[in-house]
């Protein structure tokens, strides 16, 4: 009969809590959220753009030098990167052929004073009848075959910048600077023209390459001003002055052609930057801080109805100051959310 009297009592307590649990709860509000927005404005239409690119070179930029005899580098006097005027020397080859130009010009020397000898000769013999005209003009012509064959061999002298019959040395032929140099001190060369050993590149002839990607390629016209900045963030200015129409398949970018202004400070394949300002007109800005960067493809979000909507857009580029983008696909009347970044961390 206890027992019962405690259950009876326990149900009557739990009941009564309940109710009165029943009649105190509210219910909840919902949260509301309040969202900052912006319309799209035509305001920063002129865009900001920032390219890589590299010093280049025209096709005749270059001037490749072969060794004009056999021999052996016994010096180099410069590096890849130098500044060369003209006429600067090189490297020294110790010559195996000198030797043997040397002999023959001694022995042409010797049988063009015997050809004059016998000329002069002959002109007497031709006086007294003793020999034919035919005679007379074949000693002639001996001796100026004899003097273009030693003109020839002294010529080869100077060129080859012979000293001691043993020594040559390779000299400049323009003001540029060093390229390549593809040898050693100790290596064997051979007199071959298809092989060269430095290559020299004319400064007059650099160029600016920026390799764009197709979609980038509207911010260059033909004849456009653009600033290259240097490593050490010098600024120079440079000339568009070709536009290929060639789309590498692989990296599906076009290659931009830039003349530098200057070239006092550029060397070969150095690593520039093209900076390029373009006014699209038609296009519409919204702040940098709405746009969201996400597995390399661009969002906002935008406001309807009170709901959020996400929308994949075209970021052209950034405004000149920095702090607006200017982009493709959205309209002006659209609200797009300040801050994005905050709404993907929800």
């Amino acid at each position: 009969m206890r027992k019962i009297v405690l259950i009876q009592t326990a149900l009557a307590f739990l009941i009564f809590s309940c109710n009165e649990n029943k009649e105190t709860a509210k219910p909840s509000e919902p949260n509301t959220v309040t969202y900052q927005t912006v319309s799209p404005s035509t305001q920063y239409s002129k865009v900001l753009k920032i390219f890589p690119a590299n010093v280049s070179f025209t096709p005749d930029g270059v001037v490749n030098l072969s060794p004009p005899i056999n021999g052996q580098i016994d010096a180099i006097y410069v590096k890849v990167g130098d500044n060369v005027s003209k006429g600067t020397t090189l490297l020294k080859i110790k010559a195996l052929d000198i030797p043997d130009i040397q002999s023959n010009y001694l022995s042409v020397k010797a049988q063009l004073q015997e050809a004059k000898r016998i000329y002069e000769l002959n002109k007497s013999l031709y006086e007294v009848g003793a020999i034919s005209k035919n005679d007379l003009i074949a000693s002639e012509m001996n001796v100026k075959q004899l003097e273009y064959t030693l003109k020839g061999i002294e010529e080869k002298q100077r060129l080859l910048n012979v000293k001691n019959f043993s020594d040559f040395y390779l000299k400049s032929p323009i003001d540029g600077v060093i390229y390549e140099i593809d040898t050693s001190i100790g290596s064997r060369v051979q007199a071959d023209s298809s092989q060269p050993i430095i290559k020299i590149a004319d400064k007059r002839k650099f160029i600016v390459v920026a390799n764009v990607y197709e979609k980038d390629s509207k911010f260059f016209s033909n004849n456009d001003t653009v600033d290259i900045i240097l490593d050490d963030k010098t600024t120079i200015t440079g000339k568009v002055f070709y536009i290929s129409d060639v789309l590498d398949p692989d990296t599906k970018t076009v290659k931009i052609y830039i003349k530098p202004s200057t070239t006092e400070n550029l060397k070969a394949n150095m690593f520039v930057s093209i900076k390029v300002s373009k006014l699209f007109d038609g296009y519409l800005s919204i702040p940098k801080n709405a746009i969201i960067f996400k597995d390399n493809k661009f969002f906002v979000y935008l406001l309807k109805d009170n709901k959020l909507v996400k929308k994949e857009i075209d970021v052209i580029g950034d405004s000149e100051d920095n702090n607006y983008a200017i982009v493709n696909g959205i309209s002006k009347d659209d609200k797009v959310v300040l801050n994005a970044i905050n709404i993907e961390g929800e």
